[in-house]
């Protein structure tokens, strides 16, 4: 249960970064307002659950928001099947 709902928290952290205004957000007090303290230890894990760094999420240009906001293929494939 304690995994689940740090990877929760991680995936909540994510759609914060992605829909924040890099000019007025910091990943610092995104990843605090979701709970993560130990911020050296949150960058470690983002980067192995999500592949780029929380400042990388966190610049990402807004074109490329909508992309990664989509959902991933493979859960369309399974509803197709539903």
């Amino acid at each position: 249960p304690i995994r689940f709902l740090t990877l929760r928290r991680m995936h909540l952290v994510h759609r914060a970064l992605l829909s924040a205004v890099p000019s007025t957000s910091t990943v610092t007090r995104i990843a605090a307002d979701h709970g993560f303290c130990e911020l050296g230890r949150f960058a470690v894990a983002y980067r192995a659950a999500f592949g780029e760094s929380p400042s990388e999420t966190l610049k990402r240009p807004a074109k490329q928001i909508a992309i990664r906001l989509n959902r991933p293929s493979s859960l369309v494939a399974a509803d197709a099947n539903a």
